[in-house]
């Protein structure tokens, strides 16, 4: 065969039957050595949807990821160790050994990593405590983590933050407020969980199929949806804690504007949610469409904000509470761009 053609076609091997009906293939040696395989060991053969076949030495398969994050002792801080260790959970580490290099852990510092990582970051435990730091382990059955799961799963909660928070503003429930900004907790989980599902998802690609990413040109897509989707959370808590510094309850006109914008965010943050399941792009199409227009609100917010003649303590919150409102609609009419990015990549 000429080199042209085994660039083209790769090797071609021809497909032979054994015992009348076992189909086999020869392996390239030059596969089977670098692999480090010898007659008698096992490879495991994944079937993709596109019809190829992805082979695998068994050794490789069921090995896990150890990861040693270590920090020399005049340069450990919580925030450091914080941020290695998101960044080696995202990246896909099954074991994370974080220490201070030829040092002490501080014992508050430990205790603070534990809180972290039970709070923020899904499926791990720290296994093992030691005097130089800690050893922990992401214990997670991928197949039930599929990404499109977490992602209705933001999406859910983020959807009942934005209406809880409406409702305590409305009302003037702080209490209600403080619940809400709890919960966005729960979404930076689910948040550094996606992540790290893509991640995987692109280094191995039998875990592609697992995890439910159909085409690895989505993942860009995927990533910034869950960021716009995460950014909602986060405007919503923001919200949250500006309206516990509230005096009283807004007056009619402006608190009934707010309402409405807030419910337009709603919709159309839902609608491209929708859109994005369905992969319908028509729907992404009148998410887009609603949020120019609901664009318009602002003009009329601001009008009655200037309106207003007396000195008012609450009204630097309250401009923040309606600056944040249209970010949220800029991210979810963001969610239906990128939708919309991924419905032209599948009609190529």
């Amino acid at each position: 065969m000429t080199g042209r053609r085994r660039r083209e076609f790769g090797e071609i091997r021809k497909i032979q039957v054994t015992g009348g009906s076992t189909f086999i293939v020869s392996l390239p040696k030059h596969w089977v050595t670098n692999a480090g395989l010898h007659p008698g060991d096992s490879i495991v053969v994944y079937a993709q949807n596109d019809n190829t076949l992805l082979l695998m030495p068994l050794k490789e398969a069921s090995k896990r990821k150890e990861v040693t994050l270590s920090i020399k002792s005049k340069e450990w801080s919580i925030n450091r160790a914080v941020r290695m260790l998101v960044a080696s959970y995202i990246a896909g580490g099954d074991i994370i050994k974080l220490v201070v290099k030829e040092g002490t852990a501080p014992i508050e510092d430990k205790k603070i990593l534990r809180d972290f990582i039970r709070r923020y970051l899904v499926g791990a435990e720290v296994v093992e405590d030691i005097p130089e730091g800690l050893v922990i382990q992401v214990i997670a059955n991928v197949e039930e983590l599929k990404i499109i799961n977490i992602l209705q799963r933001m999406h859910k909660l983020v959807w009942s933050m934005i209406k809880d928070t409406i409702s305590a503003f409305l009302n003037l429930d702080k209490d209600l407020a403080r619940d809400v900004i709890m919960r966005d907790d729960e979404i930076d989980r689910f948040y550094f969980l996606f992540i790290r599902q893509l991640n995987l998802s692109l280094q191995d690609r039998r875990i592609m199929i697992d995890v439910g990413l159909e085409e690895p040109a989505d993942a860009i897509n995927l990533a910034m949806i869950a960021r716009n989707v995460e950014r909602v959370a986060d405007h919503t808590a923001y919200i949250s804690d500006k309206i516990i510094k509230l005096t009283k309850k807004p007056y009619d006109p402006l608190k009934l504007k707010i309402e409405e914008l807030t419910k337009a965010v709603i919709e159309v943050f839902n609608e491209a949610m929708n859109a994005l399941y369905s992969m319908n792009d028509n729907m992404a199409l009148r998410a887009i469409e609603r949020a120019m227009k609901y664009m318009k609100l602002e003009e009329e917010i601001e009008k009655i904000v200037s309106s207003v003649s007396t000195v008012d303590v609450d009204m630097p919150f309250l401009r923040l509470i309606i600056e944040r409102l249209q970010g949220m609609l800029v991210d979810a009419e963001d969610i239906a761009e990128h939708t919309m990015d991924m419905i032209a990549i599948r009609k190529r």
